[in-house]
């Protein structure tokens, strides 16, 4: 039996966008850096999630990953929640490299640098989604880890009392849990239930962006796989100069067409936009053909327009 997981590990539209963005326009530095971080840090989040099914292997946990809560007006963000029987196992995953000194509020590279460390974070988090559980009268006892998913990270002068997780200590983790842990009743699947209505309240990505306009971003066809725009078109597909990858020609139409509408929402989808966001790549009339396998027109003449008709996934960086 496997672990139930209630809510999957989805690329946060954050990181999704700035991908998109980081292809089409210059981003600004610290934008960059977010960018870097989030990446790095959802690669660990993978690695969490792949070996967190490999250990907790039985129908005895609920699990629920990339929580976005809003109590009153503060917000927190936890990587992965489990429920067990008796616990609520918060974990905030860190993908550090290198080496770093624990030195209490805050961590210091082995270049010298300080970062604010991720103990005060977690229990910041914990706060928080203790008020929160707390107003639906939960009874469950919270623990709380930040776990260094990377193999390449050492902590020197760590407290032995530390909230902090290694690698290497995941396995005998995981296996503790597993022997105190016993099958669920309805108030865990109703708890878990809570948290996911709640997690709908996450603010719009759209907030965190830098600010782009559709005529100042690049323009042309975009790789899915690596981004590159150096592709070459026979009559059927498109295909990658740069890695390889290729794609029928109505797929690499419709992948613009997500691109273009996770960057812009609000606007509308029209042929004129498409063919000018394809930097002409393709004629209006192929467009029009990939459109309508997808989407279907509303409106007449100038003011007409493409809206969704099929349901289709919002990662469109892969």
């Amino acid at each position: 039996m496997e672990t139930i997981i209630i809510k999957q590990l989805h690329k946060p539209d954050l990181l999704t966008a700035l991908e998109l963005l980081d292809r089409r326009m210059t981003l600004p530095y610290r934008e960059k850096q977010h960018l870097s971080t989030l990446s790095k840090g959802f690669e660990g989040e993978i690695l969490f999630d792949s070996l967190m099914e490999s250990y907790l292997n039985s129908e005895q946990y609920l699990v629920l990953n990339d929580l976005s809560l809003v109590i009153g007006n503060t917000s927190i963000q936890i990587d992965s929640l489990i429920i067990t029987s008796d616990t609520i196992l918060l974990y905030e995953i860190k993908n550090y490299e290198g080496n770093y000194t624990d030195q209490a509020s805050q961590f210091r590279t082995e270049y010298g640098q300080d970062i604010v460390s991720p103990a005060d974070q977690l229990k910041r988090t914990t706060t928080v989604f203790k008020k929160l559980v707390n107003q639906w009268d939960s009874t469950f006892p919270i623990v709380s880890h930040v776990l260094f998913i990377n193999n390449h990270f050492f902590l020197y002068e760590a407290k032995k009392d530390s909230p902090f997780l290694f690698l290497p200590q995941l396995n005998g983790h995981f296996t503790s849990i597993n022997r105190k842990s016993f099958p669920l009743k309805a108030r865990h699947h109703h708890l878990a239930d809570r948290l996911l209505n709640e997690c709908e309240k996450e603010l719009p990505y759209q907030r965190k962006l830098p600010y782009y306009a559709f005529k100042d971003l690049k323009k042309g066809l975009c790789c899915s796989s690596c981004g590159s725009f150096d592709l070459k078109n026979s009559t059927k597909v498109s295909r990658c100069s740069s890695c390889g990858y290729t794609i029928s020609l109505n797929a690499q139409i419709l992948a613009e067409v997500r691109s273009f509408t996770f960057l812009f929402p609000k606007e509308q989808l029209t042929c004129n936009v498409m063919y000018e966001w394809c930097g002409g790549a393709f004629s209006k009339r192929r467009i029009r053909a990939a459109l309508s396998t997808a989407y279907t027109v509303e409106g007449f003449a100038k003011s007409s327009h493409y809206v969704k008709k099929l349901e289709e996934g919002n990662d469109v960086s892969r």
